[in-house]
């Protein structure tokens, strides 16, 4: 269990309503018809980035902080309303936005209370630190990598007797979170709950239409996809040991 001793309780408090004032500002207290209407300069960017400092200054009792964080998020903000010009994914665009407000709310806060290296040191765990760099290793490899892998082994069921067994999004994504729940049963040593899973699968409904072809292929792939994060976990907690 990894344990975090550079903040006070006071301290991590006050992280906490930073992030909540965040949270309302951009999640509750901002509707689709402001977030469509946002421009550089608009009624909707300015009523939104008040709400951003009111909710901050409301929650940390700061003035500088509060003015900060506003400028801040308004310039990210900003740089939003241009990429959504692009042919970007709005996905892409969406984790970028949120990512960069709450790097910047964290640092703000390692600023304010003079932690910063200790802030910073900590976000580079992933890259400093053996076992984590090793987790993030493996929950990236079994993610698009063993999908696209999976996809590969599979690809002949998905052309049979010209009924086509096609892999949309949905069961790409599906797939994926699939793999990362096992993956963190295995890390926690709930080996029984990763039944759950096998248990859902074997619920999945096919039409009449193309049914055994459906289910040779789903079956295959989820036996695949099953074996390989099996063994990538086991391989995982043998290097972490």
């Amino acid at each position: 269990m990894l344990k975090f001793y550079f903040f006070t309780e006071f301290q991590g408090n006050f992280l906490i309503r930073m992030l909540l004032a965040h949270l309302l500002a951009d999640f509750l207290f901002q509707t689709k018809k402001m977030v469509h209407s946002k421009k550089w300069f608009s009624v909707a960017m300015l009523l939104h980035i008040l709400i951003v400092f009111g909710l901050t200054f409301l929650f940390t009792k700061n003035l500088v902080i509060s003015l900060i964080i506003s400028l801040l998020h308004y310039i990210i903000d900003g740089i939003k309303v241009e990429l959504n010009k692009t042919n970007l994914s709005k996905t892409i665009i969406f984790t970028i936005d949120q990512a960069l407000h709450i790097t910047i709310i964290i640092l703000c806060w390692g600023i304010y209370f003079g932690i910063s290296q200790l802030v910073l040191k900590t976000l580079l765990l992933p890259i400093n630190n053996y076992s984590i760099s090793l987790l993030f290793l493996s929950y990236f490899l079994i993610t698009t990598p063993f999908g696209y892998f999976i996809g590969l082994l599979t690809k002949r069921f998905q052309n049979t007797n010209n009924n086509e067994v096609k892999t949309d999004k949905n069961g790409f994504l599906i797939g994926i979170f699939d793999r990362i729940i096992i993956l963190t049963f295995m890390i926690l040593g709930e080996y029984s709950a990763i039944g759950f899973l096998i248990t859902g699968k074997s619920i999945i409904r096919f039409s009449e239409k193309n049914e055994d072809i459906k289910s040779e292929y789903v079956l295959l792939g989820t036996m695949i996809s099953y074996g390989m994060i099996i063994i990538t976990g086991i391989l995982v907690l043998y290097l972490i040991k």
